[in-house]
């Protein structure tokens, strides 16, 4: 079976997911983490890509995105993809690709998806069993108010939150303490796994217009059969 096109679209909210293959992961340390955080800024400019939150960890890279246009998203992986390849190679003589698979990707709503998905993102190192020190690879210190870092730049969405930064820091607190609902989680997972938009009725038929495509699974199964025509032809 044919695989699905990516969805992607200049100018709206995409949550990106990088895997590594794992002779990769059992190899990433902290070095490395670095350094793909020091290409990742980089490639952000090359791009034209804003990013929102990340996470970086030895298994997988989360990113919230806007990209300018819609290649953006596949050259930024690409040129992650390439530094870490040759930094692997160098360092440890690591032949082969470096990601499990294609890179996935989906397409959010800002209005009513910004702020759960940053908390996707920056909560994974937790998820994923990382020890806390793990967090200073994810923009969830920038967004308590404990640091700053030049490759996040924050969406309008997050900016509504509050008045001043010391507000908007205080709720992304708050609602990284309390943690994300376990089906939000599988909902995110979910959309990057199936490739498929997040958002309201309205937000997907725009989208599906302006895209020009289906942007929403087929109901599973066959389609309903039309009832046999039992008119009697004259």
């Amino acid at each position: 079976m044919a695989r699905q096109p990516r969805c992607a679209a200049d100018g709206l909210l995409h949550l990106v997911e990088l895997r590594w293959c794992a002779d990769v992961a059992a190899r990433m340390s902290d070095s490395e983490l670095a350094l793909q955080r020091h290409w990742l800024g980089e490639a952000l400019s090359t791009c034209h890509v804003a990013l929102h939150a990340y996470a970086l960890m030895p298994a997988r890279t989360l990113l919230l995105l806007t990209p300018e246009s819609a290649d953006g998203l596949s050259r930024l992986a690409q040129a992650m993809g390439r530094r870490l390849a040759a930094e692997m190679r160098r360092r440890h003589g690591h032949r082969g690709p470096v990601m499990s698979g294609r890179f996935r990707s989906t397409i959010l709503q800002p209005e009513s998806c910004l702020l759960d998905a940053m908390q996707f993102v920056e909560l994974m190192p937790a998820r994923d069993g990382a020890a806390e020190a793990a967090g200073i690879w994810s923009s969830a210190e920038v967004h308590r108010g404990g640091a700053q870092d030049a490759i996040v730049s924050d969406h309008s969405v997050y900016w509504s939150t509050g008045n001043t930064p010391f507000e908007r820091e205080m709720l992304h607190r708050a609602r990284l303490a309390e943690g994300l609902r376990d089906d939000l989680v599988r909902r995110f997972e979910g959309a990057l796994s199936g490739g498929w938009p997040v958002g309201d009725e309205g937000f997907l038929t725009a989208l599906a217009q302006q895209l020009q495509r289906r942007v929403v699974p087929r109901a599973p199964g066959r389609p309903p059969k039309r009832p046999a025509d039992e008119s009697v032809p004259n």
